[in-house]
């Protein structure tokens, strides 16, 4: 199977909600404003209830709580609410398209580490609208579900038996594609922002990442991820390729400062996203 054909059959078991499409509707529509998105919102109190809890996660980090749907719209910003449904949506889509060949745990520890670092990295190198960069880390695996649903005997061959090779490579080796291209094709066929699928896309081409600083923070957050999520015993930070930051004049201090803050973040947003 090709990486479209297992996009298509994840995009017709899992289909956005609706509130997702006019969200982005609105955004696209320069006659709505984020008062429209916050209404729309609060017509559903559960989603509400959950934005409000990620509001006051350590993705944001507040100096008052945000306690009301308006105030979140106020200080984060359409674009911002958007991203965090998408992350509450995404919740559902794994409990969808996950089966019980996954180690699930592993698959959201590596998910929500991903996103931890590259949002806090993309708000250290002072990118505008980081919090994006929390909903790519969560996202741009989606693909092992899909694939390990469908065939779990070539998933299981994709998972390395040590940390001497990364996943990217057995992907590929043994797909012809990786896991987040059919991420990528996943998303556009859900009808994501091209600056989302097309970021994801590109995730494991080390060459690509060189003078590219959005795909360069996504690939080291993506292999730090992973080996944090499977307990890498050495220090993360040495087995990236140095030459990537140094490419988009990043130091690799931030990579040591994003470690740091998803170490002491991630019981909590492992509580949030996967209480079970």
């Amino acid at each position: 199977m090709q990486a479209i054909d297992y996009a298509k059959n994840a995009s017709a078991s899992f289909a956005l909600p609706e509130i997702c499409l006019r969200i982005r509707e609105m955004l696209d529509d320069h006659q709505s404003d984020v008062d429209d998105i916050g209404n729309l919102i609060s017509l559903d109190p559960s989603l509400a209830s959950k934005l409000l809890k990620l509001a006051n996660s350590p993705l944001f980090r507040f100096r008052s709580q945000v306690d009301n749907i308006g105030k979140a719209v106020s200080i984060l910003g359409g674009e911002a609410l958007y991203n965090l449904v998408m992350a509450e949506t995404a919740k559902d889509a794994f409990d969808s398209l996950s089966s019980e060949n996954m180690d699930l745990k592993r698959f959201w520890r590596q998910s929500l580490y991903t996103g931890l670092l590259a949002k806090h990295m993309a708000k250290l190198a002072r990118i505008r609208g980081s919090e994006r960069f929390f909903l790519l880390g969560l996202l741009h695996n989606l693909a092992e579900l899909v694939v390990t649903k469908q065939s779990p005997e070539l998933a299981a061959k994709c998972i390395p038996t040590d940390h001497q090779i990364l996943p990217f490579e057995l992907q590929k080796d043994i797909l012809g594609f990786t896991y987040p291209q059919c991420s990528s094709t996943i998303l556009q066929l859900w009808q994501l922002p091209t600056q989302i699928s097309m970021t994801i896309m590109h995730i494991a081409d080390q060459d690509y990442a060189m003078g590219n600083k959005e795909v360069a923070i996504m690939h080291v957050a993506s292999i730090v991820g992973y080996l944090l999520a499977t307990q890498f015993p050495g220090k993360p930070e040495e087995v990236v390729n140095s030459a990537i930051f140094a490419s988009v004049d990043l130091d690799v201090e931030i990579l040591v400062d994003a470690i740091t803050f998803s170490n002491q973040e991630i019981n909590q947003m492992m509580s949030i996203f996967s209480p079970n």
